[in-house]
């Protein structure tokens, strides 16, 4: 398994909250976190202070990028407590597990050449992201020009933006957290969600 690595802040991709911006812009902060993330890496194991000094302020979120297993994966979505969504296991793929101290977790699909890190936005990427009402997040989306929504299983919650068709975001009732799949081909990003094969690891 390869080393993880912290960046201290550098993440820009943000979930869908009330009012937000149009897709487009989500999804190109998807792509810059993506080309920022890494730098000024520290192992895996460095920690952010939660100790908060008068006059100072609230540390930056911090990520760990390290490989993973379908094994480590479902370790990590029990010992969470909270539904944390992924693709299914898939063939003759790496995976690879990023953390964000702020709540998120993105799991990407690499193929076994490409190395973890890897800066390119080229491949699948599920997140899960802590949101207070991401069904009511999502709806608010799908008011935007050039959204387009469409119902999963569950009572799931999607939506598009045509203007930015790889990211498809999905969220269901009484739910506090918020599922992106990326996907550089927008047909199986939407594939991916219509079919549940996104869904939580189990």
């Amino acid at each position: 398994m390869a080393d993880g690595a912290t960046s201290a802040g550098r993440s820009r991709q943000a979930p869908i909250r009330i009012g937000a911006v149009v897709a487009l812009a989500l999804a190109i902060a998807f792509v810059v976190w993506l080309v920022v993330r890494g730098n000024d890496n520290t192992s895996s194991t460095a920690k952010t202070s939660t100790t908060h000094k008068p006059g100072k302020k609230t540390p930056k979120p911090r990520e760990t990028i390290k490989a993973a297993s379908p094994q480590t994966l479902r370790a990590l979505a029990q010992a969470s407590g909270h539904p944390i969504y992924w693709a299914g296991p898939q063939p003759k793929v790496k995976y690879e597990l990023t953390q964000v101290t702020d709540g998120r977790i993105y799991i990407r699909y690499l193929p076994k050449g490409v190395p973890i890190g890897d800066r390119r936005a080229a491949y699948l990427i599920v997140a899960t992201y802590p949101v207070k009402d991401a069904y009511k997040a999502v709806r608010t989306a799908a008011k935007e020009s050039g959204a387009v929504t469409f119902h999963t299983s569950r009572g799931g919650l999607a939506v598009y933006n045509q203007s930015a068709a790889t990211n498809v975001y999905l969220a269901y009732p009484g739910s506090k957290f918020q599922v992106e799949v990326f996907d550089p081909n927008p047909s199986r990003a939407r594939q991916l969600v219509r079919s549940g094969t996104v869904r939580p690891i189990a």
